[in-house]
């Protein structure tokens, strides 16, 4: 399932990329960071077509016929189950069309969330910039922080790319500072609590099975007469 929604949040971050750069084309915006955007969109369409791909029925022939060759028929039969289970499963979820539509659709409305949230951050602010203006800003900022992934939570990426998209439209390096500190605050707000109920479900977890090992008869450690 965690597999499969990535593809999702992929695929409508790259459509939700796309109506960004078409919205700063259409304000007339500077043509390098049009042109950076498109390339980047270029490059992310095979990306996303092959992590496709390989989660189909041609993937799993794939990585049937490459593990097989390099661990073995022996290996194969001890891991190979497990791989077939996994694209079983695949296809399952791959099979339910519509509630694929239906998460596609959630994720879709959660980034036009993130431009609200720009929107309203930067009239707060004194800077009344227009919905098209916070939809541009948002679409590539989280473009840039995505392909920065290999960074522990975008630090520095994030900031960086907010500075350079608040300079097209007038926005000083302070505020879009200020920008990226409320957006850090929001993802904390939502973050912490979701760790803490991770860390208490792991906790109850681990208390069920250390009473499950426990035994239901003490073992008689005394001699026999």
């Amino acid at each position: 399932s965690v597999i499969v929604d990535m593809l999702v949040q992929a695929g409508t971050q790259f459509v939700f990329t796309a109506i960004g750069l078409v919205a700063l084309i259409w304000l007339g915006g500077d043509e390098t960071i049009v042109r950076i955007s498109a390339i980047g969109l270029a490059l992310a369409a095979p990306a996303l077509a092959g992590f496709y791909v390989v989660q189909s029925r041609s993937g799993h022939r794939l990585v049937q016929t490459i593990l097989t060759r390099f661990a073995g028929d022996r290996e194969w039969l001890a891991i190979g189950g497990a791989v077939d289970t996994l694209y079983d499963r695949l296809q399952s979820f791959y099979g339910h069309r519509r509630e694929l539509l239906n998460g596609a659709a959630l994720h879709f409305v959660a980034w036009f969330v993130g431009a609200v949230e720009i929107w309203i951050a930067l009239r707060f602010m004194g800077y009344p910039a227009s919905f098209a203006e916070a939809l541009v800003i948002e679409s590539l900022a989280q473009a840039i922080r995505g392909a920065a992934f290999i960074v522990p939570g975008a630090l520095g990426v994030q900031e960086g790319g907010l500075i350079a998209l608040g300079a097209l439209f007038g926005i000083p390096a302070e505020a879009a500072l200020a920008l990226s500190l409320i957006k850090r605050a929001a993802d904390l707000a939502v973050g912490v609590p979701g760790l803490i109920a991770w860390q208490a479900l792991e906790g109850k977890r681990l208390l069920r099975r250390r009473e499950g090992a426990k035994p239901l008869v003490e073992k008689d450690h005394s001699a026999p007469s």
